[in-house]
């Protein structure tokens, strides 16, 4: 039986792409967290709006759904199967009642931003209780189908594999069915155990399947709702549109993931066509683990890379809920989201770069670390240029907004800066400025940071080479 060392041994091979699923697992258990401090902090901002107790319900919903394989970021093992049992209720039970809750709490955007067409949904006194019966009425559905067949979980087992040896099951829960047999033997007849592993395989009804890929649709009817808010105030018909949360930021946190959730969906059709069949967890199994031929080894990345689209759509579509939120009542948080989005895609380049780069060394000379460690120094070396193009996009995304007050202060201090040195009589006139208006030490600083580094992003681009 397997132990917990031989376990991340395994998942931090070069085999296992240096820890790429174990690394999605645990960005996801962070992303949890994530949103739930963003939920949070929309809820302490105005906490007796029910937009923002609708929107901090919404984002925890939003980052159960971002967790969900977070058990892999423990020893999935047969050792440790007693875990495995309490965590499975988060797999399925918590996860899937929050697609459920998502899914609903999407249908009740009209009630928080009119929509000219459902105006008769933009009642106060929905407004009051729907953000909490809403999750009510999910756990509620959720409860009620559990266990009906199509929704249910009813069966699992354990592969597993000694080096050298035929794969054999051991059963986790439910009965012995004649499916997993033929896992075992697909398996086998290719070539038995190539390596030592434990492996499950589960009934995968229809109904969670419907759940899971409902709710990109329904989030995608969404971003149509918001369009069609944004659209009519263009046009005039939208009186309430200002008074609500309904922002470009929040069209764009729409935009962006479903934009990205279609990828998903391209990615996993492109497997399927290359593989020749629909694509399942056993054959992730075989990737890993069977023979480590060119095509199997760029499906098991693409595959694995596929994991990390759902986790990442979410988590900038919470990023852009909190800035349409708090934006007008955080001073900051603008700058400090940017910060956040720009540290997380240079991370995330610098993963898949490595990685990539990896695997094509590996095909070439045999040996992939050298490929990953030159890899991830060139981009290093780039970083700045890098980074500069990031948060060109991310300026694009997260606009600046500041009070009419902070607009002067930071005209005051452009001023000051024009020959890029703050004299002690100037300091004084900037701080009788800052005085005048209100802003404390906190935001003069904030607001100073944010225009230089806005004067170095300029001093890069000029020095940068121009192509004749």
């Amino acid at each position: 039986m397997r132990t917990a060392r031989d376990y991340y041994v395994d998942a931090f091979s070069a085999e296992s792409l240096f820890g790429f699923r174990m690394i999605i697992s645990a960005t996801s258990l962070l992303i949890l967290l994530y949103c739930i401090g963003l939920s949070a902090l929309v809820w302490r901002a105005k906490s007796k709006g029910y937009e923002n107790r609708f929107m901090s319900v919404l984002l925890v919903c939003e980052g159960i759904k971002a967790s969900f394989i977070i058990a892999q970021v423990t020893p999935y093992i047969r050792r440790y199967e007693w875990l495995q049992d309490i965590l499975w209720h988060w797999t399925i039970d918590v996860f899937f009642t929050a697609h459920i809750t998502a899914i609903l709490l999407y249908l009740c955007i009209p009630v928080y931003y009119r929509l000219n067409s459902l105006s008769f949904m933009h009642k106060p006194t929905i407004k009051k209780h729907a953000w909490y019966i809403v999750p009510v009425l999910g756990i509620t559905i959720w409860l009620l189908i559990r266990t009906v067949p199509a929704f249910y979980v009813s069966d699992a087992s354990w592969i597993v594999c000694e080096e050298g040896s035929d794969a054999e099951l051991d059963l986790w829960f439910g009965e012995h069915q004649d499916w997993m047999d033929d896992a075992v033997i697909e398996i086998n007849d290719q070539g038995g155990c190539l390596a030592s592993y434990e492996a499950t395989i589960t009934t995968q009804p229809p109904g969670l399947w419907a759940i899971a890929l409902g709710s990109p649709l329904v989030s995608l009817m969404a971003l149509l709702f918001i369009r069609s808010s944004i659209k009519s105030y263009q046009e005039g018909d939208n009186p309430d549109f200002n008074k609500s949360l309904t922002s470009r930021s929040l069209y764009i946190g729409f935009l962006g993931k479903v934009i990205l959730l279609l990828f998903w969906l391209a990615l996993l059709v492109l497997i399927s066509v290359i593989h020749g069949s629909q694509v399942t967890f056993v054959d992730e199994t075989l990737w890993r683990y069977g023979d480590p031929e060119f095509t199997e080894r760029m499906l098991y990345f693409l595959w694995i890379f596929s994991l990390t689209i759902t986790p990442a759509a979410i988590a900038f579509e919470a990023m852009m809920f909190v800035h349409a939120t708090l934006k007008d009542t955080v001073f900051g948080i603008d700058n400090n989201l940017r910060k956040t989005f720009s540290t997380a895609v240079f991370t995330g380049l610098g993963v898949i770069a490595f990685i990539v780069g990896s695997e094509l060394m590996e095909s070439v000379i045999g040996y992939g670390a050298a490929g990953g460690v030159f890899v991830g120094v060139s981009l290093l070396a780039v970083r700045k240029p890098v980074l500069l193009i990031i948060n060109k996009a991310s300026t694009r995304f997260i606009p600046s907004t500041h009070t009419p007050e902070e607009t002067a202060y930071l005209e005051a201090y452009a001023t000051a800066m024009e020959d890029r040195i703050i004299t002690p009589e100037e300091r004084k006139l900037l701080e009788t400025v800052a005085t005048m208006y209100g802003l404390n030490d906190k935001i003069v600083k904030q607001l100073e940071e944010e225009y230089d580094e806005e004067l170095e992003e300029n001093n890069v681009e000029e020095q940068q080479p121009t192509s004749p």
